[in-house]
């Protein structure tokens, strides 16, 4: 039994959007173990598809659907950007407070050194409980806000308050004047990361820009494969008519066994090239197979695919100044390749920076606190004890590593600029090449339209002049063979037509444009 999958196209056409979208962004997801169970399950459906007579209909729009949907390229690239995002997340992190605490107990007991400690031994205990918040703003100001906590025990005959308690609020700034001062110097990991995350989608992009592009490609291809299986089995059949037809006639003598004989040896080589067609036609099959990941369903991997749309000759204004214009407006490696250049410059000023010496401004300002309690403690803070600090902190290395590493970030910089501008004329010279070929694979659509209605005139005419009997059986062969090759060269160049239109999206970077999809994050 015959059992037909079909694929609507005119709803795919209204939820083309939305379900690519879906599609693509949402197959992102980690691996995980595969049941044994479930495996062997597959494999059951799969032996079991294989032995059903199916037939599966698809469109263009069905084809990039089914590529988007588990495309092995496109869910490696998928995870980049995941990966560049959380670097991100850690470069930002150099700017979040850290809570710190510490408890510290230490028990002392020595020898005597003064007749006013009152012994000849001589115990202290100190117990220290602090706690705080520390951190690094933008500008490169290093800050610590933390509450220091004493208790002291001691046999001291001297001391007033035995235990006695110490609170301390305290904040110290730390503030680079030299290297490390700065936003973008501080911000540099940040946008970089950024950065690198944006790069990431453009390389993606481009992955899903290139699988749509073959998905296409080889749509198009299968078509064209089919469509020579029918003319070669067209070509076959009107070869059996005329053998026939020369049977008879050679029945009535009319012709000679020469004419039977080169009819007969023509069906036998387009029974051959019948077969060869045949051929041809399964591997493009299974290359879309492959490209669209049908391959991998258990329910369609072996069922028959019978195509929705065809190739049309529908002609689009081409302009190489529009084509170049979009090109370095939408290609991601056009993209990349300038947001890289931005993170070149923001490494330079990084390393000019490092160049500088280190001069930083410290500053502290906490209040006392003494008690012989704690909250006696904590009621003496105030403005009457206060407890201030200010210091420079001066360093200058001798080496030249970090000017070695100036150096060579510049270097960089200008063997980035020039692949740049390699790019760009890359870009111009992929642009001009496929402007060209679409132009010209037009013009060649037109002209085989012309040649196959000529032949096709001309091949109604010999028949009736063989019928006659003022053709021979070689020249009514090779009427034949000049029909069926126009008719085939017409199909390949409404086809070369439509790929080198696809090829041109994609030199434009208008590929996923062209075709109503949208990169969602």
């Amino acid at each position: 039994m015959k059992k037909e999958l079909f694929c609507n196209l005119k709803v795919y056409k209204e939820i083309c959007k939305a379900s690519c979208i879906l599609l693509i962004f949402n197959t992102y997801c980690f691996a995980s173990i595969e049941d044994p169970r479930q495996a062997e399950m597959e494999k059951t459906i799969f032996m079991a598809a294989g032995s059903q007579d199916r037939t599966l209909r698809i469109g263009l729009i069905d084809c990039i659907l089914y590529c988007m949907k588990s495309n092995s390229e496109i869910l490696i690239k998928r995870i980049e950007p995941k990966l560049k995002e959380d670097d991100v997340k850690v470069a930002q992190s150099d700017f979040e407070p850290t809570f710190n605490a510490d408890f510290t107990l230490q028990d002392t007991t020595e020898i005597s050194t003064s007749t006013l400690q009152g012994a000849n031994k001589f115990n202290s205990q100190d117990v220290n409980i602090n706690a705080g918040v520390s951190g690094k703003l933008v500008t490169g100001t290093g800050y610590n806000v933390e509450f220091l906590n004493q208790r002291y025990k001691s046999d001291s005959t001297y001391q007033i308050f035995n235990p006695y308690y110490v609170a301390e609020p305290k904040i110290t700034i730390t503030q680079p004047l030299f290297k490390g001062f700065g936003v973008l110097v501080n911000k540099a990991d940040i946008m970089i990361a950024r950065n690198d995350q944006l790069v990431s989608e453009k390389n993606f992009k481009d992955t899903v820009m290139d699988s749509i592009s073959k998905a296409k490609s080889a749509y198009y291809n299968y078509t064209f494969s089919l469509e020579k299986y029918s003319i070669d089995k067209l070509s076959l059949q009107r070869a059996n008519d005329l053998l026939e037809i020369n049977k008879a006639r050679y029945q009535k003598g009319l012709i000679s066994s020469v004419d039977l004989l080169e009819t007969e040896a023509a069906a036998a080589e387009r029974e051959k090239a019948l077969l060869s067609s045949e051929a041809s036609l399964k591997r493009a099959e299974d290359d879309l197979k492959l490209i669209t990941n049908l391959v991998d369903d258990p329910e369609v991997w072996n069922a028959k695919i019978e195509l929705i749309d065809k190739p049309e000759l529908r002609q689009e204004d081409v302009d190489l100044f529009k084509s170049l214009q979009d090109a370095f407006m939408y290609r991601p490696d056009y993209q990349a390749a300038s947001v890289d250049l931005r993170n070149r410059d923001i490494k330079i000023i990084v390393a000019k920076n490092a160049l500088l010496p280190t001069v930083d401004l410290t500053g502290s300002l906490g209040l006392n606190g003494l008690g012989k309690d704690y909250q006696g403690a904590v009621e003496k803070v105030n403005s009457n004890y206060p407890d201030w600090g200010v210091g420079l902190k001066f360093s200058l290395p001798w080496g030249t590593g970090d000017r070695a590493k100036y150096d060579q970030k510049k270097l960089e910089k200008t063997q980035a600029l020039l692949s740049f501008k390699r790019l760009e004329q890359n870009i111009i010279l992929d642009v001009r090449d496929k402007v060209r070929l679409a132009k010209t694979q037009y013009r060649q659509v037109e002209a085989a339209r012309i040649s196959r209605e000529k032949e096709n005139q001309n091949y109604e005419a010999q028949k009736e002049r063989y019928a006659a009997g003022q053709v021979s059986t070689h020249d009514i062969l090779d009427y034949q063979d000049r029909l069926a090759q126009s008719e085939l060269d017409y199909f390949k160049a409404l086809v070369d037509y439509n790929v080198a239109l696809i090829n041109l999206d994609k030199s434009q970077g208008l590929t996923l444009v062209k075709n109503n999809i949208k990169i969602e994050e």
